[in-house]
């Protein structure tokens, strides 16, 4: 067998092939899947993170609710501690009052006689009435002058009142 040599420069090259380019509407659907898939991505994400946000906040409602039946717990048992027989006792001797027996009490009622009611009423006639009032001129007048009097305090009151309202209203703006 004989072989030829061939030099390099004298092989054959390769053929180089003109490559089309890629058509427009591969590239659009290209482009449209890929935004697709990024916005899907996107979505995914904010949906994780806004769960997650939802399980803190549930958390921390979770933790207040048991604060809260605790505090129910202590309340109930300190009402239970409070209307208990001893205590009541307890308490009624600080107001000053004291524990009777029941022949103590017995001797109370005995001693104690309910004032009897009369047998008989007056008769509505024989109650005295009240006389009906005959205004002359001095009295109408006396009334006109009580009445500006008043009306004089009230709108001396009412400045009064006026003039001290901003200076309360600064102070409790200071506190």
């Amino acid at each position: 067998m004989n072989r030829k040599k061939i030099s390099r420069s004298t092989q054959p090259s390769r053929a180089k092939r003109e490559q089309k380019p890629l058509p427009r509407k591969y590239c659009l659907l290209m482009i449209l899947c890929g935004l697709f898939l990024a916005v899907g991505f996107f979505f995914a994400a904010r949906q994780h993170f806004a769960s997650i946000e939802y399980s803190i906040k549930n958390s921390k409602l979770r933790k207040q609710m048991d604060d809260l039946e605790a505090d129910k717990r202590r309340l109930v048992l300190a009402k239970e501690i409070a209307l208990s027989p001893g205590e009541i006792k307890r308490a009624a001797k600080k107001i000053g009052l004291k524990e009777m027996t029941a022949s103590e009490i017995e001797l109370s009622r005995i001693s104690y006689k309910p004032q009897e009611k009369p047998e008989f009423e007056k008769p509505e006639d024989t109650k005295l009435k009240q006389p009906s009032v005959i205004k002359t001129e001095e009295t109408k007048k006396d009334e006109k002058t009580v009445d500006k009097k008043t009306k004089e305090e009230k709108k001396t009151k009412e400045i009064k009142d006026k003039q001290e309202k901003p200076k309360t209203q600064i102070a409790k703006n200071k506190m």
